[in-house]
Formats: structure tokens, sequence, C-alpha cells
């Protein structure tokens, strides 16, 4: 496994945040973050996902010592900035500077666009020479978007030339590798960073622990459970093998509530038949984007 653990970046919404559906112990303690990173750096893995939208989790980030780590992190989505205060370029300045500050670090590695429409707003323009002048003083190596489909991708590459594209990739949502756009990306050499691999962990939740919003998706997961039972393997194990064997892939961003799911992930051993895996590739966003399930019923 040790050789996939630099292609293994470390997500932090858990960490600043009660994130995921399959979180039973709320937000990491600043203690057991602190064990993660070191585990982590110990193994190898050099990159840590995060954004001023994850709650204190670039706060909690600043609490540890950063240096053998590559930080990734976003501009918030236009409607945090309150533009008839100041202008954006100014809010967008103040917004980094207090990222830097928080972690204690002066760059960062890279820089996304956390809602990539807002690259397709009047403001987008802003945003773009934003990105160009931080890169172009050194504040950030690489610049981004976080997106959703292959049709905001598309956009995005008629506005500029992302470094790097963070996107949504797993055994259900295999959208992105069928219709080409993994292909094109790794074409045009922009690093892809793979995320929702385990649905929030609707992929490794027991069944009788699944909320009834996914009712029309249980014949499915009830399969999933059962070939990876079949095959002898853990679900987290099966799904975190299918993303790391693309080779169009170059990171897959993974959160953790607790150093004991790193060092699980890190014990998994690989080699297993992932054409099994093909069948359970859905097209439906009410699945596959979280931020359309309606959970509070």
């Amino acid at each position: 496994m040790n050789k996939y653990s630099s292609r293994i970046g470390l997500g932090s919404a858990q960490w600043g945040l009660e994130y995921g559906i399959s979180n039973q112990s709320g937000k990491t303690t600043q203690d057991e973050v602190a064990r993660i990173l070191k585990f982590a750096s110990d193994f190898g893995i050099n990159t840590i996902d995060t954004a001023r939208s994850y709650g204190q989790a670039e706060l909690e980030l600043g609490k540890n010592n950063l240096s053998s780590f590559n930080i990734i992190t976003k501009i918030p989505p236009l409607y945090d900035f309150k533009l008839s205060v100041s202008s954006l370029e100014e809010q967008l300045e103040a917004s980094f500077t207090k990222s830097l500050n928080m972690m204690g670090v002066d760059s960062v590695q890279g820089l996304l666009v956390h809602d990539c429409d807002d690259l397709f707003s009047q403001s987008g323009p802003v945003i773009l020479q934003f990105l160009d002048q931080l890169k172009s003083l050194g504040k950030c190596h690489q610049v981004g978007v976080s997106v959703y489909s292959a049709a905001q991708i598309k956009k995005v590459l008629d506005l500029f030339a992302p470094d790097i594209i963070q996107l949504p990739f797993s055994v259900f949502d295999q959208r992105l590798l069928r219709d080409g756009t993994l292909a094109t990306l790794n074409e045009l050499n922009i690093e892809i960073h793979a995320r929702s691999i385990f649905l929030q962990g609707l992929l490794l939740m027991p069944i009788e622990n699944i909320h009834s919003y996914f009712k029309p998706w249980m014949p499915r997961l009830l399969a999933w459970n059962k070939i990876c039972a079949d095959i002898g393997l853990l679900p987290q194990h099966a799904a975190l093998e299918y993303v790391l064997s693309n080779e169009y892939i170059d990171k897959t961003i993974i959160g953790f509530e607790s150093c004991a799911q790193l060092v699980d992930l890190l014990s998994a051993k690989f080699g297993n038949d992932l054409s099994l895996f093909n069948a359970f590739s859905l097209n439906e966003p009410e699945i596959l984007n979280p931020s359309l399930w309606i959970l509070d019923r």
C-alpha cells in the first residue's frame, strides 16, 4: 500500500465541521488531528486539502507543524463576500491572507475556486486575475477549481487552463471516466484530484443505518456490500482500490475522523479484479451529489 501513499491527500472537512453522513464522532479533536498528521507524514502522505468553508479546519491545521505537507485551500464562494462593503479584490486578498495566517504558512501549494460557477459570473474575471497574481507572486504554486460535472469542466477550460481540477469519482460515480473527461484532462496535463470516493461514507455504512432517502438505490447498495463480502474485501478497501488503480487520478482526497481509519486504509491489499466494479456505475445526481441529498425527514 505504501507505493500509493503519495497519491493520497488528507481531506480536512471533518476537522473543522461535523461533516459526513456516516460521521458518528463529530468534529475530530485537536489531538487526533495531530496523530493523523504525524502518521500520514511518516507514511509519505504529503498533501492536505482544506478550505475556508470547512469551519475551523484551517485554524486546527495551524496548531500543527505543516512543513512536510503541500497545502491546498480554496477561495470561498462569492455568497460569503459582501460586495457592497468593499471591492471583491480587497476581500479576496483579505480572505486568502486570513487563511495563511490561520495555518501559519507563507504560501500554499494550491488555491482552488470552491464554487466554479463563480467563474461564470460577472465577477469571474476578477477571480481569475487574483489567482494569476497570487501565482506570479509565489503565494500559491498551482491554481484550479472544484467541480461537479463535465459541463462545468468544459466551461472552465474555455476560460483558462487550471493546474488542478478537483472532481467527484468513485465506484458509483464513473461518469467522468466513461465520457472521456478524465482522459482529456490527462492529455492537457491538468492534475486530477478525486474526492467523494466513499460518497461521504455512504458506501461504507451498514445497510440498516442508511437513511430512507437512499431507498431507490438500496438494491445497488446491497449488491455493493455483497460483492465486497464475496471477494473478501472491506468496502473502504474496495472503493479505495478502484480509485487509486485509475491511471488518470493524481491525488485521492480522503477525510479521516481518526488515525485508526488512516491506519486501516494504509493496510489495504490491492490486486483484485476491478472489472467487478464496473456494474456499479450510476448517473443520477440525486445520489452522486451530496448537496442534493434531502436527509431532514
